[in-house]
């Protein structure tokens, strides 16, 4: 693991050759960084595996432009905001990589430093630094303001009617962050949130407390921003306290092996993501090319890899790469690649994604709000609420009084041309 004693926000001198570092006649270097140890490895380290997946599909067809792409270092943060730092400035300083074409970590501190020096970066857009800078490109748009109120979990609340709403929370920026967007959404739609708890240390060992307190306030829904073993550890401590019936709306764990694994705790619970469920391979097959081509090509180059948020998220921000480098051309450089990656207005990555419109994603979130819903059954994750047409949600968020009605706005094709 490379290591470099230095500044993580001081600025290195951007000349003509910084700006075609890693640029080669048959090749592009590109890196990776993303937390492969630490407390929460399992929800940020496959991005590697599915960015390398897109890449070897690419190769496998020639490359861009006649240049392969070579994923050629893969660095470890674990999961500390320094190392993030350091590793971020060794990509660039030490193995000179063109771009870094995958990024997961619950702390993003090489963010400054990539920016600061017009590093093309791709990743798991789970934290605030994506939002700004025209470099940074999160996998469904780099905008993130976590104290916007979030509608989803306001419109599940309607759904199931209930009135009296637990949020839970590890103290970790992230995920507190996270979870006050939830409850400033419930708040803004006249949901009573009656117990919060964004305090549970992480990973979460012991949650018999809140339980016993949430299940004492009559809490009938939970909106949970744990990793995907503290949700399910909820979901057990629940079972054992006998507190049934409550709706589960998890923002980890949408996860093939952890319901296979634990289906019984998993049962009923909701999840949403912002792109189309993996399902639709089976349930809709060609509709989402761009599901099917990952799913496909997973099965091929990583074989008993499953489909995770993660993964998808690095095939994702591989397509991304490689659209602008075909929109390039031979002439590649930094520079050109952002440029070109900004002018697209309806990127999907041929269906997978709600469109992105580059031209306003580094600042702004421009309506409608799409996502799908996707419920636990049996031992399968079934999509909910959409209609035929699309199985996106999308709804058009009013501003105050609080108490006004969430409008859903369906169909929204996502089928339309990729960017």
């Amino acid at each position: 693991m490379a290591t470099l004693a230095a500044c993580g926000n001081a600025k290195t001198t951007v000349s003509e050759a910084g700006n075609t570092q890693g640029v080669f006649s048959n090749r592009v270097v590109v890196g990776a960084l993303s937390s492969q140890t630490g407390p929460l490895p399992a929800d940020f380290a496959p991005i590697v595996t599915g960015a390398q997946v897109y890449f070897d599909m690419v190769n496998a067809q020639g490359g861009v432009d006649g240049r392969r792409i070579d994923l050629a270092y893969s660095l470890d943060d674990q999961s500390s905001p320094s190392i993030d730092a350091t590793q971020a400035r060794a990509l660039v300083d030490e193995f000179h990589v063109f771009a870094v074409a995958a990024v997961a970590t619950p702390s993003f501190n090489g963010a400054s430093f990539l920016a600061a020096n017009d590093v093309p970066t791709f990743g798991l857009n789970v934290n605030p630094q994506w939002s700004g800078p025209p470099s940074l490109f999160g996998s469904s748009g780099s905008y993130t303001n976590f104290t916007s109120p979030e509608v989803q979990p306001a419109f599940l609340a309607e759904q199931h009617h209930a009135h009296a709403v637990a949020v839970l929370a590890y103290n970790v920026a992230q995920s507190q962050a996270g979870c006050q967007g939830m409850i400033n959404g419930l708040h803004r739609y006249g949901i009573p949130v009656v117990y919060e708890d964004l305090s549970i240390p992480a990973p979460a060992s012991d949650l018999h407390a809140d339980v016993t307190r949430m299940q004492a306030a009559g809490v009938d829904m939970i909106v949970s921003c744990l990793d995907q073993g503290g949700n399910v550890l909820l979901s057990q401590t629940m079972q054992e306290a006998g507190m049934s019936g409550v709706t589960q709306l998890w923002e980890d764990g949408y996860d093939e092996s952890a319901i296979r694994e634990f289906t019984s705790a998993m049962q009923g619970v909701y999840f949403t993501e912002p792109h189309v469920p993996f399902e639709v391979t089976q349930l809709h097959p060609g509709v989402y090319p761009g599901m099917d081509q990952f799913q496909a090509m997973l099965k091929r180059y990583a074989p008993g890899t499953l489909p995770s948020q993660a993964a998808l998220a690095g095939w994702t921000s591989a397509d991304l790469f490689v659209t602008g480098m075909r929109a390039v051309g031979r002439d590649l450089t930094r520079s050109r690649l952002v440029a070109a990656i900004n002018r697209m207005s309806s990127f999907t990555a041929d269906g997978i994604l709600s469109p992105v419109d580059w031209r306003l994603a580094h600042t702004s979130s421009p309506p409608p709000n799409c996502n799908a819903y996707i419920q636990a059954v049996g031992t399968s994750f079934v999509p909910v609420y959409g209609t035929p047409q699309s199985v996106f949600t999308c709804f058009e968020t009013p501003h105050p009084p609080t108490t006004a009605p969430i409008t859903l706005l369906n169909p929204v094709p996502v089928g339309v041309p990729p960017g």
